[in-house]
This record gives C-alpha cells, structure tokens and sequence, in this order.
C-alpha cells in the first residue's frame, strides 16, 4: 500500500491535506500524519489479513476514552476498496524511547505516576476470567496466567529455531526460572492492563506523558509484564533503567514482584533474540545486527546470573 491509498481515503472523508507523512514504524498498519489548512490527524490504513487489529483499535480506543485516559479519540472509520481506514485525532508527542535520554528525573517520576494511575483506571475494565487477549480470538485466550507465558516463551523459541542466530538452550533456561515462580503466577488474577506502553506508543511532550497510542488489543493478566517489557527495551537501547524503579516504588513492589519484574525482563529478551533476523507478515525484516545481538547476549547473561544469585 503506497501514499496512494491514503490520499484516496481522505478524499472519501472530504479531507484536503497540505501534508501527508507515512510514519514508518507501524506492524499491523500503514500509519499517516496528515495536515490541513485547520487540524492535524492520524489516519490508520488496515488490510484485510489484519483487520482484527482495526477493529480492536476502534473497540479499546473508544472504551478508553470513555475513562477518560488518554489516547487519541475516533474521528471515523469504515472500509474502502479492499482496505479498512481509521481516522485519529493527533496527539502531539514522540514515543518516550526518542525522548527519554533528554528527560530529567522528575519528569521520568511524573511519567511513571501518570501511567500507574491510567493502569489503576484500566484495572476497571470487565474480565471474563481468561488471560491473555480474550476478546481476540480463542487462540489468544488461556485459562491460567502461566499458559499465556507459556506461549509467548515457545513463541520465541519457534523463532530462534528458524532463524538460527541464538541457541534454542536460553528458552530451556527460561522455561526453568519460570518454573520456580509458578506459586507467583498461580496467584495472578485475570485483570485489564496496557500492554504495549513502552519505550514506544507512550508519547511525550514537554518532558510530560501527552497520550497514548496504538491501542489494539487489551491484556489480561499480571501488569508488571508491561513493566518488564520496558526494561528490556531501556536495557536494549543502552539506556538507564532508573524509569524502571520508579515505576516499581510508584507500586510498592515487593521482593517477590521485582523478581518477577526481571524474569518478564528475561522473557522479552529471550522475544526479542527470537525477532532477531525475521521477516514479519508486513514483509518488514529485522536486521541481525552485530551489536544488537551482542546487547542482547550480555541482558541474557547478566539476567540470568541474577534470577540464579550468582555473583
């Protein structure tokens, strides 16, 4: 899908842009800034094969915006041709992954307080007592906490076999450590969460959380994993994770949850090893670039050293 589609669409909409820019971030969708003579707009192109993805923007988007959080409101949405469009309003910010090196304490304390607060709001949300993403779909969906990790750990580990960049050995490791804290998981309730508010969808500005974006399916489980996945993203970019213990000191985490903090640590590292040279539906293919693949070893190893207690 090129620019072409785009401009196709906003035409339907009645929509005369003076600038239109294809954001190149997106996995499920062609995302577009789009600018007129009086406002500024997202506009989301869908394809068929992920049209899951379309509608579960619209569904949580608007349920968020109902609590009042943050997030971009609906301005329109429907099909054209063979393509599903979803018109956003815009949110001026960047993703805190471009920001955070810039942010000073304070802010990254107020972030953190701003998103623990909009996790308590989401918390709310009805469950049907299944983990994972219940409303997407009975192959998203588990009965237990530990299936749904269980998944993603065999996810990464179908994925490191394909590629054949990392040895299928650090999945068994992981797989051990978990393991030893299922009496944690066991006791995990099936409660809503944002679980893609990392480095990335969180967007800041003026060193303050401005929204959040790219709401497409919602969570349910243990919200500490959101907490994991963002240290492995500080940790990837060589970034200082002092964001990360606020965010646990905002909760009061104790022992217990900060080890479960690292594991989830683990677990995304172990996802990210496994992306590592793949191409995705989209035809995007990530790069096994030899300092990623380095960064990614030493987070293994230094994880791994700690979950055992080795010196």
């Amino acid at each position: 899908m090129s620019e072409d589609i785009a401009v196709k669409v906003l035409a339907e909409l009645n929509i005369s842009p003076i600038e239109i820019k294809h954001f190149n971030n997106g996995y499920c969708h062609k995302v577009y800034y789009v600018k007129t003579e009086n406002d500024e707009y997202v506009l989301r192109i869908t394809s068929e094969s992920n049209k899951a993805y379309y509608t579960g923007g619209i569904k949580w988007l608007e349920a968020l915006a109902d609590l009042k959080v943050l997030v971009p409101k609906v301005l329109n949405h429907g099909r054209y041709t063979d393509v599903y469009f979803t018109l956003l309003s815009f949110i001026n910010g960047k993703d805190l992954g471009d920001v955070y090196a810039s942010l000073n304490e304070t802010q990254k304390r107020g972030i953190v307080k701003d998103l623990s607060a909009i996790q308590r709001t989401v918390a709310n949300l009805p469950s049907s007592g299944l983990y994972g993403y219940p409303h997407s779909g009975d192959e998203n969906s588990f009965e237990t906490w530990i299936e749904y990790l269980q998944s993603l750990l065999s996810r990464s580990r179908k994925r490191i076999k394909a590629t054949g960049i990392f040895d299928v050995e650090v999945c068994d490791n992981v797989d051990a450590i978990m393991v030893r804290l299922n009496d944690y998981f066991a006791s995990v309730q099936p409660v809503a969460f944002l679980d893609d508010i990392s480095t990335k969808n969180v967007l800041v500005n003026d060193g303050k959380l401005a929204g959040i974006v790219d709401v497409d399916e919602m969570c349910y489980g243990d919200p500490l994993l959101i907490i994991g996945l963002t240290n492995m993203a500080l940790r990837g970019m060589k970034l200082d994770t002092t964001y990360i213990d606020y965010w646990l000191d905002d909760m009061n985490a104790d022992e217990t949850q900060r080890s479960v903090v690292a594991f989830y640590t683990l677990l995304f590292c172990v996802d990210f090893m496994g992306e590592q040279g793949m191409r995705f539906d989209n035809g995007k293919k990530i790069p096994a670039d030899k300092e990623v693949l380095e960064t990614l070893q030493f987070n293994y190893d230094d994880l791994i050293r700690k979950l055992n207690h080795r010196p």
